[in-house]
This record gives C-alpha cells, structure tokens and sequence, in this order.
C-alpha cells in the first residue's frame, strides 16, 4: 500500500505556462486515506467550494495568513467537511429532502460515470456520460420502491436497465447509438447466461485471450472494412499501420467466432471495442480528438489491452449476480414511443442529453466503423439527424422549432448574442426533441407513475439557458406534475459561470384532454384493407395468366435459385400493400424478387442479403446497367483470363468444397481453371455498379445446368445435382458474354425506380437511410425447410466462400437460428416499427408445417410493436417442384400482417 496519495485540483490562476498544468496537488498521507477516498471523484469546481476560494492566489494568501504549510492549510480544511460528512452518515437514512442538501453530499458522486466504472460489467466500456447503479438504486428505492416497470428512454450504457433488472423489475429501455445498444445486449446476456454456459464461456474467453496473438496472426484482415474506413473517414489515420491491420484482423476473427459461439463473440467484441481508442492516435477530452504532444506516449499496443479487457470480461462474468427478467429494448429513438403499444410503465429513472454541444455519435465514430453500423460518412449525419438536438452539428432545417413561450423567450435572447447561428435554432429544437419524446413517454405511463429525470443546464454568449425549468415548462401540459427539483451537484461553464445538475421528480396524471389509444375501428381500415381482402378472396397469382412458370419480367431469370418466391405472388403483395412512389423494405430479399417487382411499380425498395450470391444478383436487378460499362467489364475479365495462371492453392482449396461431388468434377480442366480464375477476378474487384452485378450475376448462372449455356457438365440449373455425361471444354467468356447480352435486352418500363440491396444482417443495425416505409414486405426462410446454403452452395464458393465457410457461416442464418428461438426476429419487428411510417404495414409470408406454426410464433414475438391485423393461410398444392423432390415440411404458405 502506498504512503501517500495524490489529488489534482485545477486553479486557472495557478503559475503554469501550459494551461493543462495549472493544477495544485494535495499530498495525502495514508492516516488520511479515508478522507482521500471521500473526495477522490469530487470536480475541481467541488473542490474549490470546500476550500473557499475559486483562485489560488486568494487560497495561498489564506494559508500564508494562517501560518501554514498551503497542503497542510487544504487538509485542514478538507478535514473539517469530511468529519461533517461522516457525522451526517451515522444518522438514520432519510426520505429525499426538498432542497436536498443532504442527499447531495450522501450521493452526487455516483451521478457520474466515474463512481460506476469499477463495477462489474459497467467497467466493460468507461462512458463518461453515464450514472452508477448505486445512484438508480437510491432513486427507486426512495420514490419508486414498489414499481415493477421500469423504462429508459435514453438508456447510454444501460444503468437503470440492469440496476433495475438486478432488483427483480421488468425494465424496458430505449437507446439510438448502436453501439451502446450493443454493449447494453451483451451486459444483459451475461446476467442471463445458464449456469453451465455462463463457466463454459469464461473459460474460452481466457482461452481466446491466451492464443490472440496467434489467431490474429492465421487470419485474413477483413478487406471490406478496410473499404468502408476509406468511406467514412477518407484520409485520416487513426491508427499506425501495424494497429489498423490487426484491428482488420479481429474483425474477421469475431465474425468466425460469431459463427460457431455466439456468446463468446459478443463478449469478445466488447473486449476489442474497448480497446479501439486507447490503442489509437485519438483520445477522449471532452470530445473524441487527436492526441497531441505527450498524450501519443499513452497510445496502449492494441493486441495485448484487448487480452487485458477479455480477462476483464471474463473475471467480470465469474462476479455478475443472474437476473430473471431480461431488460428489453422496445426502440432505439425515444422520439418514436408513442407508436408502441403501451408499456404500462411505473416508474422512469433516465438521463436525456445535456444541452452542452457534445456529439455523441462523433465521439462513438470508430466504434460505430467496428460494428459495421455506420458505411459512410452520411450515416453519421443521418443519426444526428435522427438524435435529439444536443449539438450545433445536430441542427437541420429538417427539425422543428419549439413553440413554447419560455423557450422562445430564451431563443429570442440567444439569437441577439450568439456567436454562431445555430445556437439558438440547436436550443429551440432541443426542446421540441424533448417534448415528442415526453409526449411518448406519457403514452406508456400509468396514472402516478413516477418520472426522475437528471439534466443540466448550459450557457451560452452568457446568456443561460435553465434547461431543467424549461422541460418542467414543457412536460407540465403532458400530465407531468413537478414534485421536487434537487440540486444534485454544482459545476461552472468555460467562462465560471455557475450551472447544476439537477434530479427532476415528476408525478404522470393523465391530462384532462388525454384520450386513450384504442384500435382502429372497422370505419378506419387502412388504405388497402380492400385490396387485401381481394388478395384473400380471388388469389390472383393463381390465376391466368400470373399462374404460368415463366410470367414476370425476364431479369426474374436472370439467375437460378431455390426457395425464392414466385414473381406473381410478389407482384400482388406490393401491389396491395404499396402505394405508386412509396418506400418498401424486403429484409430477407434473396435474389431481390420482392424489391424488383416494386421497383417495376415506381416504389424505392430495399433489400437485405447475407448470402453474397444472393447480394449481387438481387443488385443487379434493382439498377439499371448500361452495355458499355458491362462490355468495359467482360474486357478487363477476359485480359485477366489470358493473363493469370490459377495457383495450386486455389485448386486444392476447391477440391475441398465437395457436396454432390468436389467442384473440379463439373467441368473440363480448362473451364475449371478459367472458373478459378474469374473468381479470383471478382474477389479483387468486387462489383460496384449494376452493370458489373449483371455481369457476376450472369456468371454466377451459368455455373451449372442442363443447357447449352452451362458450363458445367450436365447437372441441374438450381440445384447443382451430381454431374453426369462427358467433360467437354466450354468457354468462360464465350457463353459468359452469350448470358449477359440476353440479360440486356428486356426494357425496363419507365415507371422502374432503381432500388438498393444491402449487404446487411436483418438482425443487426439498419443503415440509417431505409426509413419512412411504407411497408415492410419479406419471406422469411421458412422452418425447418429449404438450407439455402446447400442448395446454392457452388454459387455461395464462386461468391467467396471457403470449406470453413461453408462448415460456420450457415449457423449464424436465421434459418437455423431460429431453431433455437424465434426472438431472433426482435431485432428486426423493433426496427421495421421505427422506420415505418404512421399507417406503415408489415407483412409476412411465412411457412407453417407440422413442426411449427410461424405465424404463431413471430405474433407472439412481435406483440412490444405491432398488433395482428390479420393471419391468412393459402395451400401449398398450386407450388412447383421444379424437379426437385425434397421440398421440406411445408404443408401451408401463411400471411400475417401487423400493423
């Protein structure tokens, strides 16, 4: 144990020429080391107070006046408020007091972050911004003690969540950074992890942390986001070379480990997130920067801070007390609660953003890249946009104004004096953010629920701005009743002005106009309720002439592929439910047969795929390709084929993707190494434009069949069936060229609206641009019929995927997830409810067998969300075989719509 201990108090007039070193150091000794302990998490502001002076001369003065020693003078003086403080503690515990003085001295250190980070799970990812457990204990404890729900709307790092989950409530929890909702989901499954599990995966995290260096070392960095690096942050270099490869490296090393132990990856994920800013050239002051001067010196070597945070996770999971009633995540915008079905809420313990200019996506920038949550430098605005108005850079014309008096008034003297524009229009929409998100929270209130909410104030141009006044203002006429306002700890702004941060008590009792939500009525049917019931009624995609094999658009054809649905059944769908120029989302689009047919329609349609055959088919049809670029395309293909001699490796990695037979054997030699070829081809050039997608795409067909076109052996062109008759050599290019000019010449009419597919798990975060749907319109893979991966699997090898791939990757398919559980379809019925519009329908056409109702199962998953507004059931007798006998259990084709 050290002899003394050391606390910094800044003074802006201590005698230092660097600013940042205009700090007094107390020296304490270790008689004194529970006073030290008491005030170790206190500000310099704090600080300043208990000494009485906010200048060191004055202080130094003082002490010169006493006679004393200036550190001696400060302990004395120290000691006087710590033998206050320890008196008050041996007193009985009391209710929260009105003015609450003592409340401030018993708890304002754990409103910070600071007196949480050493505690299990929390220290995971230190969040500045955030409170301790022991400060949401206290608030339910003395003004929410019998409340059984409990919701967050601005969740940071999920400390009410958890706190309140650990005391035996149901809590529910709102939060719009992917990355916090991350590491939110990945404390909640360490406080649900079974007994058996939860030892199985602390060992394997040690384990991982034993053999990184190795498994970093054996593994191919993840190219594609490198790419997406480029995209986001240009020319910037937040790493030195070394470190940005092995970062690239852990990524690829998590996916495969998300494959084969999903647990393990997500732990393992928040151990490299934590060590992504540490191990850079960037550092968090305030707001996420460069480091300068001797800040460099503190960059940690990212490999072994990841080892150090696995040890931690895993001692952390050893320690963590089980929950029985998981938090849930019921949106990620606040401003979107009162689209849910109401919460029945008791209690609300939470944290809006401070009105203080910090930009809590900028700050969470690399993280976010990490993730894969952000893929441009748009998207980072796009959530600012979508965030409530804490930061100048949030400003948009697109947001509204408050109409509140005080807060007009307050805008009104801003805009006299700020010194930049925006100020004034950012506090004007901070207010008007808060209100619609209170407006929603009042939805899921229960009359005389309570509502504690901790804010700050701000000033700016001195002029201040009383944010916790103004929110009582605002959330007055919505039912909120202000009970008691404490003082929770005092601060000072950039120039010393005084500020505070304040603990707000309200009481929710229904205003007088309140109305409470009902279900539309029959007299209130949605817009294609008529168009429905003709669906039911008349089946028209049974019909002639829509009931024929080959009806539809022929890019429809442009490639083979098992379990897509037919063009006929998707084109009434959209035709139903999507208005002329509205907005769908498909997001389990396979080969894009949903999206394109809305897109024939004039709707913009989106599209999700993980199978990287399936991305660049489906892109291929929702764009238009030109014949030069595809032409440019063949060129630069065919002079790498004449060029480019395959590798032993490539064969012999070939060979050992063997289901029906080992690839070699569908082709003549000479085919088989021009196939070699293209695929290395197109992994060093991905496709980005619809010409080059019609070109792979047109490939990715030809690979089999029982067609001239084909340039395997007879096999079948869905399905690639052991190979039969003899190996003759077909040209690549010849018949390659053959299939992409007949895949030019079908027009597209000119209502087509070109669309986008996304390389993207409809499980994780959803780019922010596929929003203000108006339907979601999907086919989920139906359970326990069609693996996709095995009936499609030489396309999935030319699309990239190795042996290993093929043995890992299909784990992580929602097909076999849901296996396990149908909760895997949350993540994607929250996201489908915040980016619909009012009115938005989801709709989805679902498999039911004798082994499972689907309808049944995704209804009761959806009910946070959606209500049921119909379920429909169609034979299955009408659907084609194509040849292929195993069709799987699938006895009825249903339709469940939600709304």
């Amino acid at each position: 144990m050290p002899n003394q201990y050391f606390k910094s108090v800044y003074f802006a007039d201590f005698p230092a020429a660097d600013p940042s070193r205009r700090n007094l150091t107390l020296a304490f000794g270790a008689r004194n080391l529970a006073m030290f302990q008491a005030l170790t998490n206190l500000s310099s502001y704090e600080l300043r107070s208990l000494l009485g002076h906010q200048s060191f001369q004055q202080l130094r003065s003082a002490a010169d006046r006493e006679g004393l020693a200036l550190n001696t003078y400060c302990l004395r003086l120290l000691r006087q408020w710590f033998n206050t403080k320890q008196a008050k503690e041996r007193q009985p515990n009391l209710p929260f007091p009105h003015a609450a003085l003592p409340f401030v001295e018993d708890v304002h250190i754990h409103t910070t972050f600071r007196a949480g980070k050493s505690a299990p799970l929390h220290r995971w990812y230190p969040f500045l911004e955030g409170y301790s457990p022991y400060y949401v204990n206290q608030i339910l404890a003395r003004f929410a003690p019998s409340a059984r729900r409990i919701l967050d709307p601005f969740a940071g790092i999920g400390t009410t969540p958890l706190e309140a989950a650990r005391l035996g409530r149901q809590a529910f929890f709102c939060e719009i950074n992917p990355l916090l909702q991350f590491l939110i989901e990945a404390k909640v499954r360490a406080l649900v992890l079974p007994a058996r599990e939860r030892a199985r995966t602390i060992g394997m995290l040690v384990d991982l942390a034993d053999r990184l260096r190795r498994e970093l070392r054996s593994i191919e960095p993840d190219l594609a986001l490198a790419r997406a690096y480029t995209a986001i942050f240009e020319s910037s270099e937040f790493f030195d070379k070394e470190t940005f490869d092995h970062v690239l490296r852990a990524r690829a090393l998590l996916d495969r480990l998300a494959c084969d132990d999903p647990s393990l990856a997500q732990f393992a994920t928040v151990a490299v997130l934590a060590a992504l800013i540490p191990s850079s050239r960037l550092c968090r002051a305030g707001d996420l920067r460069f480091r300068r001067g001797n800040e460099l010196d503190d960059v940690k070597p990212f490999t072994p801070f990841c080892e150090h945070q696995l040890r931690i996770v895993a001692e952390d999971l050893e320690k963590a007390s089980p929950i029985g009633l998981a938090p849930v995540v019921v949106s990620g915008d606040a401003q979107r609660l009162s689209t849910l079905p109401p919460l029945d809420i008791d209690a609300v313990v939470t944290s809006p953003p401070y009105l203080n200019g910090t930009n809590y996506f900028r700050n969470t920038k690399v993280e976010l890249w990490f993730l894969r949550s952000i893929r441009s430098a748009e998207h980072l605005a796009t959530f600012r946009r979508l965030s409530v108005t804490a930061g100048i850079n949030d400003v948009t014309r697109q947001k509204e104004s408050s109409k509140s008096l005080a807060v007009c008034r307050v805008v009104e003297a801003l805009e006299q004096v700020a010194y930049d524009p925006r100020i004034p229009r950012m506090v004007s929409c901070y207010f008007r953010d808060m209100e619609r998100a209170l407006a929603g929270l009042a939805h899921h209130l229960r009359t005389g629920a309570v509502v504690a909410l901790d804010i700050g104030d701000s000033i700016y141009a001195k002029i201040h701005v009383p944010t916790d006044s103004l929110i009582v203002e605002i959330a007055e006429p919505l039912g909120f009743g202000l009970e008691q306002s404490i003082v929770l700890r005092s601060r000072v702004s950039r120039d010393t002005s005084p500020l505070r941060q304040v603990l707000l008590i309200f009481r929710y009792e229904p205003p007088a106009s309140h109305c409470p939500s009902t279900s539309p009525s029959p007299a209130s049917q949605p817009v294609w309720w008529e168009k429905w019931l003709f669906f039911k009624r008349e089946l028209p995609h049974q019909s002639h002439p829509f009931f024929k094999r080959n009806w539809g658009h022929p890019l429809h054809t442009l490639c083979s592929y098992q379990g897509k649905m037919k063009p006929s059944l998707a084109h009434h769908l959209t035709r139903t439910f999507l208005p002329r120029g509205g907005r769908m989302l498909d997001p389990f689009a396979g080969v894009g047969t949903i999206p394109f047919e809305a897109a024939l329609q004039g709707v913009t349609a989106y599209g999700f795929e993980i199978s990287p055959a399936a991305v660049i088919i489906a892109g291929a049809k929702l764009g238009r390709p030109r014949r030069e670029e595809t032409e440019a395309r063949l060129t630069a293909l065919a002079e790498f084929l004449a060029s480019a001699t395959p590798s032993e490796d490539e064969k012999i990695r070939a060979r050992e993707v063997r289901f029906n037979r080992t690839i070699d054997e569908y082709f003549h030699p000479r085919t088989f190494e021009e196939i070699l070829l293209a695929r290395r081809f197109f992994r060093l050039n991905p496709p980005r434009s619809a010409s080059e997608r019609l070109v792979m795409a047109s490939l990715v067909h030809i690979l089999h069949g029982n067609r001239p076109y084909a340039l395997s052996r007879r096999s079948h062109p869905i399905t690639p069936f052991c190979p039969t008759g003899p190996k003759q050599y077909r040209p690549l290019i010849l018949r390659l060229r053959e299939k992409v000019e007949r895949s030019l010449q079908p027009t597209l009419p000119p209502e087509f609206v070109e669309g986008t597919i996304f390389d993207c798990d409809a499980t994780s975060w959803w780019p922010p641009e596929v929003n203000q749907l108006d339907a979601v319109i999907t086919s989920p893979p139906f359970f326990d019929s069609t693996r996709f991966h095995l009936a499609n699997w030489m396309r999935l090898w030319f699309a990239g995927w190795e042996r290993s791939d093929f043995e890992s990757r299909p784990r992580y398919f929602v097909d076999e997830r849901q296996k396990t559980s149908f909760r895997v379809y949350e993540p994607i019925l929250r996201q489908a409810r915040e980016r619909l519009r009012p009115g938005g329908v989801v709709v989805l056409h679902l498999g039911q067998s004798t082994k499972c109702d689907m309808a049944a199962k995704i209804e009761e998953v959806a009910s946070p969300w959606f209500r049921v507004v119909d379920r429909f059931s169609e034979s299955v007798e009408h659907c084609e075989s194509h040849g292929i006998r195993d069709k799987g259990t699938v006895t009825a084709h249903q339709f469940l719509v939600l709304q």
